[in-house]
């Protein structure tokens, strides 16, 4: 049996629980609309989850991924059974929950930065939390994949 995925990690999967429980409180705080006159007070907590998004998409990529060996054995394998191989995209394919931590940490900061600028009304909210609960769903999804 060959390892076609990185080997689930306890600590990552608890630092992505404790992310959306942060992001979640966000969402709570800027509530239905967010004046840019209180931003100051919401600052400390994307700072927080920007910090908090950071470390654990380096931590996702510190571990080992499969060997390419491993992968071209798959790849032949499949291909005798006329399967579509396995592709390889180092920014996606090798992690692929650091990508949607990533894209979160992006969403989130450019959520800062519309929030510091203008505040935060009630179109921007809904577009916002969808994105970031997209993002979230799937790192959270895919590291309790590697549980099983």
């Amino acid at each position: 049996m060959a390892q076609l995925a990185p080997f689930y990690s306890p600590a990552i999967s608890a630092e992505l629980s404790a992310a959306n429980s942060d992001i979640q409180s966000l969402f709570v705080a800027v509530g239905a609309d967010a004046d840019a006159s209180t931003f100051a007070s919401r600052q400390p907590a994307y700072d927080h989850i920007v910090a908090e998004l950071n470390a654990t998409e380096l931590e996702i990529k510190a571990r080992p991924t499969p060997s390419p060996d491993v992968l071209a054995a798959a790849n032949k394998v499949l291909q005798r059974l006329k399967i579509n191989g396995m592709t390889a995209d180092p920014n996606f394919s090798d992690y692929p929950s650091a990508r949607s931590v990533a894209d979160l940490a992006d969403t989130i900061s450019h959520m800062e930065k519309a929030d510091r600028a203008a505040g935060l009304h009630r179109e921007a909210i809904p577009a916002f939390e969808q994105q970031a609960t997209i993002f979230l769903t799937q790192a959270i999804t895919y590291e309790n994949f590697l549980k099983r």
